[in-house]
């Protein structure tokens, strides 16, 4: 398995649907993987995309390259070898992101930066790259000046304690009972390593019986 540090953001630059059926925007992402993969194929016969995921208005995610390879996406060939490429269906240079869209790609990237320990700083837009054409950053509007990054950047650094991040193993079932009501933490803090007392069991217990019931 290839080494992580990086994710990349992107827009396809298109409309986010390739036609009035096309909802989901799952047309559009396999006509960009197709385009891709007839590009590469000589060189790369098993490439499949220049996206490792794409992620549809609707919110619906599709795989693309997968996340052992590389894929050709940041111009950059450092970079495209150490990061995981996705790609907002859209264009975000004249369009705004819908919610289910940025809920469901806030929530893959934050999958994502747990699964492989990628920090909060290296989620980076395809125009912060330094691009090995130019020798600069911003040789791209990619992914748009619309893009909703900064929202998207505090949606990925909001933990659910302040003693926990998403590198964490367990983050996102401790968000979900946090979430939930079920832990209530400490001064803002989850001491993960602190022994829960009997009184503490009982609680969380009687909590979970009533979300259940309810």
């Amino acid at each position: 398995m290839r080494e992580i540090k990086y994710i990349i953001l992107h827009h396809s630059a298109t409309e986010p649907i390739l036609n009035a059926e096309d909802t989901s925007g799952a047309e559009l992402a396999n006509v960009i993987c197709n385009r891709a993969r007839t590009h590469w194929q000589k060189e790369f016969p098993t490439y499949r995309c220049d996206y490792h995921f794409l992620v549809g208005q609707t919110g619906a995610i599709f795989k693309g390259q997968p996340v052992t390879l590389p894929a050709w996406h940041a111009t950059n060939y450092a970079v495209n070898v150490h990061s995981i490429g996705v790609c907002f269906l859209g264009n975000f240079q004249t369009g705004i992101m819908k919610r289910a869209q940025f809920e469901s790609g806030a929530m893959l990237v934050r999958k994502l930066m747990h699964l492989y320990g990628v920090p909060l700083k290296n989620v980076l837009r395809h125009k912060d790259v330094v691009s090995d054409i130019t020798h600069r950053a911003n040789s791209t509007l990619c992914p748009g000046k619309n893009f909703p990054y900064i929202k998207m950047l505090s949606a990925l650094s909001e933990h659910a304690f302040e003693d926990i991040s998403p590198v964490y193993p367990y983050y996102e079932e401790v968000e979900f009972l946090k979430k939930h009501g079920i832990i209530k933490g400490v001064d803002g803090k989850f001491l993960p390593k602190a022994l829960a007392s009997r009184e503490e069991v009982a609680l969380v217990a009687y909590r979970i019986l009533k979300l259940i019931l309810n």
